[in-house]
Protein backbone atom coordinates (compact mmCIF):
# COMPACT_ATOMS: atom_id res chain seq x y z
CA UNK A 1 0.00 0.00 0.00
CA UNK A 2 1.23 3.27 -0.83
CA UNK A 3 2.31 5.95 1.43
CA UNK A 4 0.39 9.44 1.66
CA UNK A 5 2.65 11.90 2.70
CA UNK A 6 1.30 14.91 5.19
CA UNK A 7 2.39 18.01 3.58
CA UNK A 8 2.37 21.56 4.93
CA UNK A 9 3.16 25.01 3.26
CA UNK A 10 4.93 28.36 4.58
CA UNK A 11 3.42 31.67 2.95
CA UNK A 12 4.24 35.17 3.86
CA UNK A 13 1.64 37.97 2.88
CA UNK A 14 3.48 40.85 2.14
CA UNK A 15 6.53 39.40 2.42
CA UNK A 16 6.86 37.29 -1.19
CA UNK A 17 3.18 35.43 -0.40
CA UNK A 18 3.21 32.25 -1.81
CA UNK A 19 5.55 32.93 -4.98
CA UNK A 20 4.14 31.38 -8.17
CA UNK A 21 1.62 28.90 -6.84
CA UNK A 22 3.80 27.09 -4.55
CA UNK A 23 0.22 26.89 -1.87
CA UNK A 24 -1.66 25.35 -4.59
CA UNK A 25 0.75 22.58 -5.83
CA UNK A 26 -0.89 19.59 -3.90
CA UNK A 27 -4.46 20.02 -4.95
CA UNK A 28 -5.69 17.41 -6.81
CA UNK A 29 -2.43 15.27 -6.37
CA UNK A 30 -2.73 11.60 -5.40
CA UNK A 31 -0.65 10.18 -2.27
CA UNK A 32 -0.34 13.63 -0.29
CA UNK A 33 -2.60 15.62 2.25
CA UNK A 34 -2.36 18.79 3.27
CA UNK A 35 -2.78 19.03 6.99
CA UNK A 36 -1.39 22.84 7.49
CA UNK A 37 -0.35 26.64 6.53
CA UNK A 38 1.56 29.04 8.17
CA UNK A 39 1.55 32.90 7.58
CA UNK A 40 3.04 35.68 9.71
CA UNK A 41 -0.02 37.88 8.44
CA UNK A 42 -3.14 37.37 10.38
CA UNK A 43 -5.21 38.35 7.37
CA UNK A 44 -2.93 36.44 4.63
CA UNK A 45 -3.29 33.17 7.45
CA UNK A 46 -7.20 32.90 6.78
CA UNK A 47 -6.94 33.97 3.53
CA UNK A 48 -5.11 30.92 3.25
CA UNK A 49 -6.85 28.44 4.96
CA UNK A 50 -10.19 29.46 2.97
CA UNK A 51 -8.23 29.27 -0.13
CA UNK A 52 -6.42 25.52 0.53
CA UNK A 53 -9.30 24.56 2.53
CA UNK A 54 -7.36 23.91 5.97
CA UNK A 55 -8.45 24.30 9.18
CA UNK A 56 -4.88 24.39 10.79
CA UNK A 57 -3.60 27.54 11.07
CA UNK A 58 -0.25 29.13 12.40
CA UNK A 59 0.72 32.04 12.52
CA UNK A 60 4.50 30.65 13.52
CA UNK A 61 6.18 28.50 11.03
CA UNK A 62 8.46 26.94 13.83
CA UNK A 63 5.53 26.16 15.65
CA UNK A 64 3.80 24.26 12.54
CA UNK A 65 6.80 22.75 11.75
CA UNK A 66 7.21 20.97 15.34
CA UNK A 67 3.65 20.30 16.10
CA UNK A 68 2.70 18.73 12.79
CA UNK A 69 5.93 17.19 11.48
CA UNK A 70 5.17 17.09 7.66
CA UNK A 71 6.69 14.95 5.34
CA UNK A 72 7.19 17.60 2.75
CA UNK A 73 6.68 21.30 3.75
CA UNK A 74 6.14 24.10 0.47
CA UNK A 75 8.58 26.83 1.36
CA UNK A 76 6.86 29.62 -1.25
CA UNK A 77 7.72 33.10 -0.51
CA UNK A 78 9.23 34.52 -3.14
CA UNK A 79 11.61 36.65 -1.28
CA UNK A 80 14.62 34.95 0.29
CA UNK A 81 14.53 37.20 3.65
CA UNK A 82 13.93 34.36 5.49
CA UNK A 83 14.96 31.40 3.26
CA UNK A 84 17.71 29.71 5.11
CA UNK A 85 15.64 29.90 8.85
CA UNK A 86 13.14 28.69 6.83
CA UNK A 87 14.78 25.48 5.42
CA UNK A 88 17.06 24.92 9.01
CA UNK A 89 13.64 24.60 10.89
CA UNK A 90 12.19 22.12 8.13
CA UNK A 91 15.14 19.92 8.16
CA UNK A 92 15.45 19.83 11.92
CA UNK A 93 12.35 17.85 11.92
CA UNK A 94 12.59 15.62 8.87
CA UNK A 95 10.46 17.29 6.64
CA UNK A 96 11.51 17.18 2.94
CA UNK A 97 11.13 20.56 0.86
CA UNK A 98 9.79 22.39 -2.29
CA UNK A 99 10.87 25.09 -2.11
CA UNK A 100 10.23 28.75 -4.34
CA UNK A 101 13.04 30.01 -6.15
CA UNK A 102 15.88 31.99 -6.14
CA UNK A 103 16.72 29.68 -2.84
CA UNK A 104 19.81 31.67 -2.20
CA UNK A 105 21.51 35.36 -2.14
CA UNK A 106 24.40 34.57 -1.74
CA UNK A 107 26.96 31.10 -1.21
CA UNK A 108 27.26 31.89 2.31
CA UNK A 109 23.12 31.08 2.63
CA UNK A 110 23.20 27.91 0.00
CA UNK A 111 26.32 26.43 2.20
CA UNK A 112 24.05 26.97 4.98
CA UNK A 113 21.10 25.27 3.31
CA UNK A 114 22.90 22.44 1.61
CA UNK A 115 24.57 21.69 4.79
CA UNK A 116 21.06 21.83 6.83
CA UNK A 117 19.63 19.56 3.87
CA UNK A 118 22.71 17.08 4.11
CA UNK A 119 22.87 16.60 8.07
CA UNK A 120 18.99 16.01 7.66
CA UNK A 121 19.25 13.67 4.90
CA UNK A 122 16.79 16.11 3.49
CA UNK A 123 15.70 15.60 -0.35
CA UNK A 124 14.73 19.61 -1.77
CA UNK A 125 13.69 20.62 -4.88
CA UNK A 126 13.33 23.98 -6.61
CA UNK A 127 10.62 25.34 -8.86
CA UNK A 128 12.42 25.39 -11.78
CA UNK A 129 9.06 24.80 -13.35
CA UNK A 130 10.64 24.78 -17.08
CA UNK A 131 12.70 21.32 -15.71
CA UNK A 132 9.29 19.94 -15.64
CA UNK A 133 7.91 20.40 -19.49
CA UNK A 134 7.84 17.37 -21.56
CA UNK A 135 9.10 18.83 -24.51
CA UNK A 136 11.81 20.61 -22.62
CA UNK A 137 12.55 16.76 -20.55
CA UNK A 138 12.40 15.10 -24.62
CA UNK A 139 15.30 17.81 -25.77
CA UNK A 140 17.85 17.08 -22.87
CA UNK A 141 17.39 13.37 -23.53
CA UNK A 142 18.03 14.07 -27.31
CA UNK A 143 20.29 16.43 -26.92
CA UNK A 144 22.59 14.13 -24.15
CA UNK A 145 22.39 11.15 -26.24
CA UNK A 146 24.11 12.80 -29.41
CA UNK A 147 20.78 12.54 -31.41
CA UNK A 148 21.95 16.77 -33.10
CA UNK A 149 25.67 15.52 -32.75
CA UNK A 150 28.14 17.33 -30.18
CA UNK A 151 26.42 19.89 -28.23
CA UNK A 152 28.83 23.29 -28.76
CA UNK A 153 27.30 25.91 -27.06
CA UNK A 154 24.39 27.18 -24.82
CA UNK A 155 22.64 30.93 -25.07
CA UNK A 156 20.42 32.21 -22.93
CA UNK A 157 18.49 35.36 -22.01
CA UNK A 158 15.92 36.04 -19.04
CA UNK A 159 12.96 38.47 -19.82
CA UNK A 160 14.78 41.47 -19.62
CA UNK A 161 11.74 44.02 -18.94
CA UNK A 162 12.51 47.01 -16.36
CA UNK A 163 14.47 43.75 -13.99
CA UNK A 164 17.15 43.55 -17.10
CA UNK A 165 20.53 43.26 -15.88
CA UNK A 166 21.92 42.63 -11.93
CA UNK A 167 18.27 41.94 -11.09
CA UNK A 168 17.56 39.10 -13.76
CA UNK A 169 20.42 37.44 -13.53
CA UNK A 170 19.49 35.58 -10.03
CA UNK A 171 15.64 36.33 -10.97
CA UNK A 172 15.19 34.42 -13.78
CA UNK A 173 18.76 33.35 -14.39
CA UNK A 174 18.09 30.33 -12.25
CA UNK A 175 15.74 28.75 -14.88
CA UNK A 176 18.14 29.08 -17.08
CA UNK A 177 21.17 28.37 -15.28
CA UNK A 178 19.22 25.30 -13.78
CA UNK A 179 18.87 24.02 -17.35
CA UNK A 180 22.63 24.70 -18.86
CA UNK A 181 23.24 22.42 -16.34
CA UNK A 182 20.77 19.72 -16.91
CA UNK A 183 22.00 20.46 -21.19
CA UNK A 184 25.90 19.96 -19.49
CA UNK A 185 26.56 19.09 -16.48
CA UNK A 186 27.91 21.50 -13.65
CA UNK A 187 30.33 24.39 -15.10
CA UNK A 188 33.90 24.72 -14.21
CA UNK A 189 34.97 28.13 -14.78
CA UNK A 190 32.68 31.70 -15.74
CA UNK A 191 33.96 34.73 -17.30
CA UNK A 192 31.26 38.47 -16.46
CA UNK A 193 31.06 41.90 -17.82
CA UNK A 194 28.86 44.40 -16.46
CA UNK A 195 27.49 47.35 -17.27
CA UNK A 196 25.38 50.34 -15.65
CA UNK A 197 23.73 53.16 -17.96
CA UNK A 198 26.64 52.36 -21.08
CA UNK A 199 29.70 52.67 -18.60
CA UNK A 200 31.69 49.83 -16.44
CA UNK A 201 29.51 48.99 -13.70
CA UNK A 202 31.39 50.26 -10.12
CA UNK A 203 31.08 48.51 -6.50
CA UNK A 204 28.48 52.07 -6.17
CA UNK A 205 26.12 50.78 -8.27
CA UNK A 206 25.14 47.94 -5.53
CA UNK A 207 21.35 48.13 -4.67
CA UNK A 208 18.62 45.52 -3.98
CA UNK A 209 15.94 45.07 -6.76
CA UNK A 210 12.70 45.46 -6.67
CA UNK A 211 11.97 42.21 -4.61
CA UNK A 212 14.83 41.01 -2.14
CA UNK A 213 17.20 38.14 -4.45
CA UNK A 214 20.33 39.46 -2.64
CA UNK A 215 22.64 42.13 -3.59
CA UNK A 216 22.81 43.71 -7.51
CA UNK A 217 24.46 45.51 -10.28
CA UNK A 218 24.26 46.59 -13.42
CA UNK A 219 21.57 46.96 -16.42
CA UNK A 220 23.31 44.97 -18.67
CA UNK A 221 25.34 41.42 -18.03
CA UNK A 222 27.35 39.07 -20.37
CA UNK A 223 28.87 36.18 -19.18
CA UNK A 224 30.06 33.07 -20.08
CA UNK A 225 30.79 29.73 -18.45
CA UNK A 226 32.55 27.10 -19.65
CA UNK A 227 31.29 23.05 -19.04
CA UNK A 228 33.66 19.75 -19.87
CA UNK A 229 34.21 18.68 -23.24
CA UNK A 230 34.61 22.45 -24.52
CA UNK A 231 31.06 23.21 -24.05
CA UNK A 232 30.22 26.59 -23.61
CA UNK A 233 27.15 28.61 -21.81
CA UNK A 234 25.87 32.38 -22.75
CA UNK A 235 24.12 34.43 -20.51
CA UNK A 236 22.83 37.71 -22.02
CA UNK A 237 20.50 40.34 -20.21
CA UNK A 238 19.61 44.57 -21.08
CA UNK A 239 17.25 45.80 -19.01
CA UNK A 240 14.19 47.20 -20.81
CA UNK A 241 14.38 45.02 -24.27
CA UNK A 242 11.21 44.20 -23.41
CA UNK A 243 8.68 47.01 -22.52
CA UNK A 244 4.98 45.76 -22.00
CA UNK A 245 2.25 47.27 -23.77
CA UNK A 246 5.17 49.15 -26.41
CA UNK A 247 7.49 46.22 -27.56
CA UNK A 248 6.21 43.93 -30.41
CA UNK A 249 6.62 40.51 -28.40
CA UNK A 250 5.81 39.64 -24.90
CA UNK A 251 9.07 39.06 -23.46
CA UNK A 252 12.71 37.30 -24.86
CA UNK A 253 12.68 34.80 -21.97
CA UNK A 254 14.28 31.62 -23.63
CA UNK A 255 17.73 29.48 -24.64
CA UNK A 256 19.02 28.61 -27.84
CA UNK A 257 21.10 25.62 -27.61
CA UNK A 258 23.77 24.91 -31.20
CA UNK A 259 24.78 21.16 -31.92
CA UNK A 260 26.55 20.13 -34.91
CA UNK A 261 23.85 19.29 -37.08
CA UNK A 262 20.70 21.28 -36.07
CA UNK A 263 20.00 24.41 -33.34
CA UNK A 264 17.07 24.27 -30.38
CA UNK A 265 15.01 27.00 -29.12
CA UNK A 266 13.45 26.72 -25.91
CA UNK A 267 10.52 29.25 -25.54
CA UNK A 268 7.70 29.79 -22.79
CA UNK A 269 5.55 28.42 -22.24
CA UNK A 270 8.08 25.21 -22.29
CA UNK A 271 8.06 24.45 -25.52
CA UNK A 272 10.94 23.15 -28.08
CA UNK A 273 11.34 24.08 -31.41
CA UNK A 274 14.33 22.35 -34.09
CA UNK A 275 16.26 23.69 -36.70
CA UNK A 276 18.31 21.56 -39.63
CA UNK A 277 21.67 23.22 -39.04
CA UNK A 278 23.56 24.52 -36.20
CA UNK A 279 22.72 28.21 -36.75
CA UNK A 280 19.88 29.85 -38.17
CA UNK A 281 20.47 30.35 -42.25
CA UNK A 282 17.53 32.77 -43.88
CA UNK A 283 18.51 32.38 -47.24
CA UNK A 284 18.09 28.55 -46.98
CA UNK A 285 14.37 28.06 -47.72
CA UNK A 286 14.36 24.54 -47.53
CA UNK A 287 15.52 24.69 -44.18
CA UNK A 288 12.40 25.56 -41.12
CA UNK A 289 11.55 25.45 -37.47
CA UNK A 290 9.72 22.41 -36.47
CA UNK A 291 7.97 22.09 -33.30
CA UNK A 292 8.16 19.02 -30.80
CA UNK A 293 5.21 17.76 -30.20
CA UNK A 294 4.16 15.26 -27.54
CA UNK A 295 1.60 13.33 -27.02
CA UNK A 296 -0.52 13.40 -23.78
CA UNK A 297 0.92 17.01 -23.38
CA UNK A 298 -0.10 19.12 -26.69
CA UNK A 299 -2.93 17.10 -27.33
CA UNK A 300 -4.07 17.08 -24.07
CA UNK A 301 -3.88 21.18 -23.37
CA UNK A 302 -4.30 23.74 -26.45
CA UNK A 303 -1.20 26.72 -25.90
CA UNK A 304 -3.62 29.25 -24.47
CA UNK A 305 -4.40 26.73 -21.49
CA UNK A 306 -0.39 26.24 -21.13
CA UNK A 307 -0.01 29.48 -21.11
CA UNK A 308 -2.09 30.27 -18.16
CA UNK A 309 -1.35 27.10 -16.35
CA UNK A 310 2.39 26.05 -17.00
CA UNK A 311 3.48 27.22 -13.61
CA UNK A 312 0.83 25.29 -11.82
CA UNK A 313 1.53 22.22 -14.25
CA UNK A 314 5.49 22.34 -13.84
CA UNK A 315 5.12 22.57 -10.10
CA UNK A 316 2.97 19.20 -9.69
CA UNK A 317 5.37 17.53 -12.34
CA UNK A 318 7.93 18.43 -9.55
CA UNK A 319 6.49 17.76 -6.87
CA UNK A 320 5.35 14.03 -7.74
CA UNK A 321 9.15 13.62 -8.83
CA UNK A 322 9.99 14.83 -5.24
CA UNK A 323 7.86 11.65 -3.74
CA UNK A 324 9.64 9.72 -6.42
CA UNK A 325 13.05 10.69 -5.67
CA UNK A 326 12.53 10.09 -1.72
CA UNK A 327 10.98 6.82 -2.18
CA UNK A 328 13.53 5.67 -4.53
CA UNK A 329 16.71 7.33 -2.41
CA UNK A 330 17.35 9.42 -5.99
CA UNK A 331 17.92 13.48 -6.92
CA UNK A 332 14.65 15.65 -7.89
CA UNK A 333 15.13 16.89 -11.26
CA UNK A 334 15.98 20.19 -10.16
CA UNK A 335 17.75 19.88 -6.67
CA UNK A 336 19.47 21.33 -4.41
CA UNK A 337 23.05 20.37 -5.82
CA UNK A 338 21.86 22.45 -9.04
CA UNK A 339 20.57 25.18 -6.95
CA UNK A 340 24.33 24.96 -5.21
CA UNK A 341 25.71 26.13 -8.61
CA UNK A 342 23.40 28.09 -9.44
CA UNK A 343 24.42 30.78 -7.04
CA UNK A 344 28.30 29.81 -7.90
CA UNK A 345 27.56 30.85 -11.39
CA UNK A 346 25.36 34.05 -10.07
CA UNK A 347 28.01 35.38 -7.72
CA UNK A 348 31.18 33.84 -9.60
CA UNK A 349 29.64 36.38 -12.67
CA UNK A 350 30.57 39.46 -9.79
CA UNK A 351 33.72 38.07 -9.14
CA UNK A 352 34.92 38.28 -12.59
CA UNK A 353 33.55 41.77 -13.44
CA UNK A 354 35.47 42.95 -10.52
CA UNK A 355 38.83 40.80 -11.42
CA UNK A 356 39.09 42.43 -14.98
CA UNK A 357 36.96 39.69 -16.42
CA UNK A 358 39.09 36.88 -15.67
CA UNK A 359 37.82 33.24 -15.18
CA UNK A 360 37.01 32.67 -12.02
CA UNK A 361 37.30 28.82 -11.27
CA UNK A 362 33.70 26.97 -9.87
CA UNK A 363 33.21 26.57 -7.15
CA UNK A 364 34.82 29.64 -5.61
CA UNK A 365 37.47 30.00 -2.96
CA UNK A 366 36.19 32.66 -1.60
CA UNK A 367 32.70 32.31 -0.53
CA UNK A 368 32.19 36.55 0.28
CA UNK A 369 30.31 37.97 -1.86
CA UNK A 370 31.87 40.49 -3.61
CA UNK A 371 28.81 43.40 -3.41
CA UNK A 372 29.11 43.21 0.13
CA UNK A 373 32.02 45.41 0.96
CA UNK A 374 29.49 48.05 -1.06
CA UNK A 375 26.80 47.83 1.28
Amino acid sequence: MSKTYKVAVIGSTGKGGYGHGLDKVFKGLDKVKLVAVADADPEGLIKAGNRLDVSNLYDDYRQMLEVEKPDIVSIAPGWISERVPMIEAAASVGSHIYCEKPVAGNLVEIDAIVNACSKGNIKMAVAHQWRAMPAIRQAIRDVISGKFGKLLRIWTRPKDDSRGGGEELLLHGTHLFDLMMAFSNIPRWVSGHILQNGRESIQSDCHQGTQPVGLIIGDSISATFGFDNGIRGFFESTANLAISGQSNFNNLFGMSIECEQASLELREPGDCYIYPAPRVLPDQAHLAWEKVWIEGWHDKYNHSFLWKNFLHLGNQILVKDLIEAIETETEPLSSISMAHYINEMVQGVYLSHFSDGRRIDIPLADRAHPLESSE
